[in-house]
């Protein structure tokens, strides 16, 4: 478990919220970072600074760099 998750645990338990409650608010902060992560990744595609179909092809044995460093100018 990261620092920060134990750390809004306990933030959210000084506030008087249950097990349960707690339980319940960090399911939906996942459902939030997970989604906030996809945007993230089409947002790195849309950008060229994440080329999927290399990451594809090195998932599935390939050695290929599939994250490139943008040039300043390339970067929007």
């Amino acid at each position: 478990m990261s620092h920060e998750r134990i750390e809004l645990q306990e933030w959210l338990s000084e506030r008087g919220y249950s097990a349960n409650q707690i339980a319940k608010i960090l399911g939906k902060l996942d459902e939030f970072d997970s989604k906030t992560n996809r945007e993230s990744i089409f947002d790195a595609m849309e950008t060229g600074e994440l080329d999927m179909d290399a990451l594809i092809k090195q998932a599935s044995g390939m050695s290929i760099d599939c994250f490139r460093t943008l040039a300043p100018w390339e970067m929007g």
